[in-house]
């Protein structure tokens, strides 16, 4: 019997830390900054060296409108609590431990994610960022719009460079038409009579000589 308990207790123990050991995403914040929300997951086991992802990065799913979008990790904060980090709101993984164990994060660069009810997942694949599945995520305390948000395709950068270039091309050839309209007119203006009188003597001021007459 007692074998019995040793050996159920070493099993229990193995299972728990291999099902830790298969998800090293064990908790999720985000963070309201001016540029947008970003997003940390705490990684257990180990320090990180460079933001990467084994799995295409952050899959988020919006359950009401299962609008989906994936996110890339953008960098890393190693060895530092929850706490320090000026955190909006985070949630742990119920699937999995050690929250806190290590306090080393990864994060992404601001999105435009609001309030809502999220699943958050990266994938099985070992072993950065794995997670062995969905795990749903409450998110508030954000200003933006509830949901995800729009982000252009590239064909819609393309669209929206091309029209800045259009723009600036419009107004330096209106600027070109003003200026080219002010030297027209400064041409066929006439010239006043007090300058044109004044021209006059200051001629006839240079032919007189050191007499310096005018007439």
């Amino acid at each position: 019997m007692k074998f019995l308990t040793i050996v159920s207790a070493a099993a229990i123990a193995a299972a728990a830390f291999g099902t830790a050991a298969n998800a090293h995403m064990v908790a999720f914040g985000w963070q309201a900054t001016a540029a947008g929300t970003v997003l940390w997951a705490e990684h257990w086991h180990g320090n990180l060296t460079t933001a990467y992802s084994d799995n295409g990065g952050l899959h988020i799913t919006d359950v009401v409108t299962n609008a989906t979008t994936t996110v890339q990790w953008a960098g890393v904060v190693n060895n530092t609590p929850e706490a320090a980090l000026g955190l909006t709101g985070a949630q742990a993984d119920p699937n999995n431990c050690c929250r806190g164990s290590e306090n080393n994060w990864m994060f992404t660069a601001p999105l435009q994610l609001g309030n809502g009810v999220y699943d958050f997942f990266t994938g099985t694949t070992c072993c950065v960022d794995t997670m062995s599945s969905p795990v749903r995520v409450t998110i508030t305390g954000l200003a933006l719009p509830p949901g995800i948000g729009g982000v252009p395709e590239p064909a819609s950068w393309a669209m929206l460079i091309a029209g800045f270039g259009l723009t600036g091309a419009a107004m330096r050839r209106r600027r070109t038409a003003v200026r080219l309209h002010h030297a027209a007119g400064a041409t066929a203006r006439p010239a006043h009579p007090h300058h044109a009188s004044h021209h006059r003597r200051g001629a006839a001021t240079l032919r007189c000589g050191s007499a310096v007459v005018a007439p």
